[in-house]
């Protein structure tokens, strides 16, 4: 019993697990893994990406433009010496990069580098130390040399390798009391991993790779956000993807593919907003939200397995329930079968409780032995009938032999009819006993006037006269009182 139980629950919890399994492993698979989903969100990661970086050099070269326009950043053009234009420029440019620090636009681009520069490109002093003095920046880049040339303010890409400079720039020139150009000044942000990681958190949260399109291949600077593997990350970083690069800075649009065998995706953007124009960002994600469908429903199988568990324990318990009680009546009738007939079967059973009940009553009939009809008190627990009203009639026959029942009741009994008489007695008998609590269920009509009949000849004959009752409840019983008609 309990292992048809335990296998067909189990059997239902089987097929309703790998039901759900494969369904979801259906439906996950598409959603998880999807080549063309994932390559459009990748393209999505790679604009969102240069927009930012795009923005950030836009907010950074407006806020430079304006602040060039204060009379201490022109004074430094005018000082007389060679030396103390240097050591001006100097301490206007600590200044100008504690405010860059305070601005509210400029939130998360702090600068490292703040340059003033003359008219003919040569640097006349940066923040924090006296580095570069002396040094035609002009000729190492030519967005400088442009910027002095037209007078417009150019965002770029200082990436020397020689030089050990990295960073994003903003040029904005200096012009004096009559639009002369008097020179300019740079403000630069390090191009590095912490700068693509702030890109990757404000944008779509993918990896990002900022590389320099070479001749032999791409040139990563500085990456940001969750990176793929090993493999995959020298696939992107090397001459595979140049060939996407280069179509990327052609078309002016976003490029994208996928390596390490299908697993990983990259898209590639050229970048806007700065001069330098052999840059890009490239977006890499997975080719699968998660390393695998199977161990993301990992859990499902677990609660597989633990209702298989569950069923196993239930059915044993429930198997036990049913078939112990069920092995005590097969063993006991094998014994009253082999003469044992004075054996009855103590099984208390919410569900075999009535089957073993009539079994005890089919062997007290068989073997002869009278039912024992009374409860745990010791009252009677079937219905009642005539017999018993006989039984539990009391009568109180003291009126008969010394009457204390006044003329007025006596004369109004001997008026009834019979039929009025035996009704008024009924009546009040079944009233008394509700009052007292007792079941009145069993009490007919005509059994009950057959026993007052009957009570009352034998009384009439044991007095010589004929008697009639009245109901009267003393303490928890019911007494009948004879009173005697005239």
């Amino acid at each position: 019993m309990r292992w048809k139980i335990i296998i067909a629950n189990a059997g239902i919890v089987l097929i309703v697990g790998l039901l759900a399994f494969s369904l979801l492993s259906t439906s996950l698979t598409d959603l998880v893994s999807n080549p063309s989903n994932r390559k459009a969100s990748a393209a999505q990661s790679a604009r969102s990406a240069n927009a930012r970086l795009a923005l950030d050099a836009m907010q950074l070269e407006r806020w430079l433009a304006e602040r060039v326009r204060a009379q201490n950043v022109r004074d430094v053009f005018a000082v007389g010496t060679a030396q103390a234009r240097q050591e001006t420029a100097t301490l206007q440019a600590n200044r100008v990069r504690d405010d860059a620090a305070q601005a509210a636009t400029l939130s998360g681009l702090t600068p490292t580098l703040v340059l003033f520069i003359d008219e003919q490109g040569v640097a006349l002093g940066r923040n924090g130390s006296a580095l570069m003095r002396g040094e035609k920046i002009s000729e190492v880049y030519p967005s400088l040399a442009r910027s002095l040339a037209t007078g417009n303010a150019e965002s770029d890409l200082w990436i020397n390798r020689q030089r050990q400079e990295q960073m994003f720039v903003s040029i904005a020139p200096v012009r004096g009391d009559q639009g002369a150009i008097l020179g300019a000044v740079v403000v630069g942000v390090p191009l590095n991993d912490e700068r693509l990681q702030r890109t990757s958190d404000l944008t779509s949260g993918n990896g990002l790779l900022f590389g320099v399109v070479r001749d032999n291949g791409l040139d990563v600077v500085a990456r940001g956000g969750p990176m793929l593997g090993g493999d995959a990350l020298a696939e992107i970083t090397g001459a595979k993807l140049l060939p996407a690069a280069q179509s990327a800075l052609r078309g002016r649009n976003v490029v994208t593919g996928d390596v390490h065998g299908g697993d990983s995706i990259f898209a590639v953007s050229a970048l806007d907003g700065f001069s330098s124009g052999e840059v890009v960002i490239i977006a890499t994600i997975p080719t699968s939200l998660v390393p695998s469908v199977t161990g993301l429903l990992a859990p499902l199988v677990g609660a597989i397995g633990l209702g298989l568990i569950l069923v196993i324990v239930a059915g044993w318990l429930i198997g036990n329930y049913i078939t112990q009680p069920i092995s005590e009546l097969e063993d006991g009738l094998l014994a009253v079968i082999n003469g044992n007939q004075t054996l009855r079967f103590q099984i208390e059973h919410p569900e075999l409780g009535g089957l073993v009940f009539r079994i005890n009553s089919l062997l007290n009939a068989l073997m002869g032995v009278p039912e024992d009809n009374t409860d745990e008190q010791g009252r009677p627990s079937v219905s009642p009938n005539a017999q018993h009203f006989q039984e539990a009639l009391s009568v109180d026959e003291s009126s008969v032999t010394n009457p204390q029942v006044s003329p007025e009741i006596i004369a109004m009994l001997s008026k009834e009819s019979d039929d009025a008489y035996y009704s008024r007695v009924y009546r009040d008998y079944v009233a008394a006993k509700q009052q007292l609590g007792d079941p009145v269920d069993g009490i007919s009509f005509d059994s009950f006037i057959a026993n007052i009949r009957s009570s009352e000849q034998e009384i009439a004959a044991k007095h010589g006269r004929p008697v009639r009752y009245l109901v009267e409840v003393r303490g928890n019983s019911v007494v009948l009182i004879a009173v005697p008609m005239p």
